[in-house]
């Protein structure tokens, strides 16, 4: 039995930042407030919309992202939503490949190496968790790459 998702008040005003159209948001409060699951959410649901589309989680330190967003909410969250069928995980280049083409990118920012192959390619989301870790020129850098493209079904 799947259990349905009731948000806090806070998650549900962080939803309505999200839906707004705003460009840059920035979600704040306590360690397990939920701001981490909203924004894998957004972003499930971003990927979804979008075929073909392409989307990146990234932390100072790209094994930090694997374990705490990846492992612990993103993949519990698809298997929630779309089932353990409609997805596969590339461990070897962290990424999630799913049914309709789009992808979720994890990703460091802590190394050159990490953000070099990273920036080699173009996202419609960007999200940084726990931004306040990672250098503001890795961020104002990799946001150089948020210019990809596509349509909604």
């Amino acid at each position: 039995m799947k259990r349905r998702f009731f948000p806090t008040g806070a998650q549900r005003a962080a939803l309505s930042l999200i839906k707004s159209g705003a460009k840059h948001i920035l979600l704040f409060g306590g360690a397990r407030s939920g701001k981490t699951t909203i924004h894998v959410l957004a972003l499930i649901f971003r990927s979804l919309r979008y075929p073909g589309s392409r989307h990146l989680i990234c932390r100072l330190r790209l094994k930090d992202a694997r374990s705490s967003v990846l492992h612990e909410t993103m993949i519990p969250w698809l298997n929630r939503i779309i089932g353990t069928k409609l997805y596969k995980l590339n461990r070897h280049d962290n990424y999630i490949s799913l049914y309709n083409g789009s992808e979720i990118w994890i990703g460091g920012l802590g190394d050159k190496e990490q953000v070099d192959r990273i920036l080699g390619h173009e996202y419609n989301t960007i999200y940084f968790n726990e931004v306040s870790q990672i250098s503001y020129h890795a961020v104002t850098t990799a946001y150089s790459r948020l210019a990809m493209e596509t349509r909604s079904m």
